[in-house]
């Protein structure tokens, strides 16, 4: 049987509200969900951490498990990590400073935006670029659900991908060493990320990198909202950031098409879990000449249309313009942090962020030995052809090719299709391990029956 260590770290959970109706396993992008013991099972090595299940799920069983809010007491420092999809949640009539003093009340002691360091990204991808003349098309990495796709079912294009890591973690390093600057000792700093999304929960717990994170704690957005809107109509005094306000581009990088506006040549920005897919197949099977940056976001409208942002994502981006005309008209300019003009401080930076290596992600792996692997494969193709090929999901599989896959690895048997031998006694006990004893099956009705 093929190895099923979970390597992965994921923040999706499911939940005892689950029927077991098919309609997460059906949405997912990498067939990684199983209906077990009439409830979803996810398959870690093939989630992406996209939240699709969490979006579509009618019962609302799904959810993401974040850590626990009460660690930001065992640090000293305690910074929130704030991204500008965040502020674009609450109503315009509140000022960001009066948010702010909110997450101060709340227990953090600074405060520091994430998009504070988007010019520096900007410069980081294009050196990247510059230095790959050979490359025609460039991913963006910033929306790790992407990256993850990407590793996943589209792994010829792991090379396309630009190698350096998320604003965030950039951001969470040039904290870090401000505070350091300013004598507090690296342990006693904590910065705690505000996400709208499970794959950036993902991204710091296990990176594609592979590179230690300075994130010590991720919080829900939509938690974090809650907390902050009971306290809003309490709120007496204003808290600015550590770090100087936020230009307009600065403030619409995380929307669709934000990221793309900034780079020079072609730019592409695709949104929208079936766009994204629809795209890469794309470019996969160079359907597409893109050329230039391509910008991908799992969600519509961006990071704004996150499964943990509370408020319409058409609202939310409204908002969020509406904050960037404002730093327009006011004519905020940004100066940058001092370091920047220090070589080392650019040289380490350089250092932190870059991505030595994006590998595939092979969820089709059957067996270690090459040999064995082929023999299980020739063997999945001979009984997907068996199977009747309607797809229709009661044998607890998206598919009869999942379903296929599932019986080579012995996690399934053949009488689990309800086609193969619907009449058998082990189809009913196979129908019956999958969807629970409320399915009523040849054998239930009997009983039924007797007792009446």
């Amino acid at each position: 049987m093929a190895e099923k260590e979970s390597f992965f770290k994921h923040s999706l959970k499911v939940g005892d509200r689950c029927q077991g109706c098919t309609t997460c396993m059906r949405s997912c992008p990498t067939g990684a969900i199983r209906i077990r013991g009439g409830k979803a099972v996810v398959n870690d090595n093939k989630c992406v951490d996209c939240g699709q299940c969490m979006k579509v799920c009618p019962h609302k069983a799904i959810y993401i498990q974040q850590d626990d809010f009460a660690l930001i007491q065992n640090y000293e420092y305690r910074v929130c990590l704030v991204p500008a999809t965040f502020i674009g949640q609450f109503d315009e009539q509140y000022r960001t400073k009066e948010i702010y003093s909110c997450l101060k009340k709340l227990g953090f002691t600074h405060i520091y935006e994430v998009e504070h360091e988007v010019e520096y990204i900007v410069d980081l991808y294009n050196q990247y670029m510059d230095r790959h003349p050979e490359t025609r098309t460039f991913i963006s990495p910033y929306c790790p659900a992407v990256i993850r796709l990407i590793q996943v079912r589209f792994p010829s294009l792991v090379d396309n991908v630009i190698k350096v890591r998320a604003p965030f973690e950039l951001a969470s390093r040039i904290i870090i060493r401000r505070l350091m600057d300013e004598g507090a000792a690296r342990e006693s700093i904590g910065v705690f990320y505000v996400t709208p999304c499970a794959a950036k929960i993902a991204a710091v717990r296990n990176p594609v990198s592979g590179k230690e994170t300075c994130i010590s704690g991720v919080i829900n957005m939509d938690f974090l909202y809650n907390k902050v809107q009971l306290l809003l109509h309490k709120s007496d005094n204003d808290a600015q950031p550590i770090n100087h306000a936020l230009t307009s581009r600065d403030v619409l990088w995380p929307l669709a098409g934000g990221e793309a506006c900034h780079f020079r040549g072609s730019q592409y920005a695709v949104d929208g879990l079936q766009n994204v897919l629809n795209f890469l197949e794309k470019l996969e099977d160079e359907a597409v000449d893109a050329e230039g940056l391509v910008e991908m976001r799992i969600c519509d409208q961006g990071c704004v249309g996150g499964v943990l942002a509370t408020n319409n994502r058409f609202v939310a981006r409204k908002r969020m313009e509406y904050r960037a005309r404002l730093f327009d008209r006011l004519n905020r300019s940004k100066t940058r942090y001092g370091r920047y003009n220090d070589p080392e401080f650019c040289k380490w930076i350089d250092e932190q962020m870059e991505i030595p290596e994006i590998k595939p992600r092979s969820i089709y792996k059957l067996d270690d030995n090459f040999a064995e692997a082929f023999k299980r494969a020739e063997r999945m193709k001979k009984i997907e052809k068996a199977l009747p090929g309607v797809n229709c999901s009661a044998c607890g599989a998206p598919s009869c090719a999942a379903l296929a896959e599932d019986i080579v690895r012995g996690d399934a048997k053949m009488d689990t299709c309800i086609f193969i031998n619907r009449h058998s006694q082990a189809s009913e006990d196979a129908i019956r391990s999958i969807w629970g004893d409320r399915v009523k099956t040849k054998e239930i009705n009997k009983e039924n029956k007797e007792d009446k």
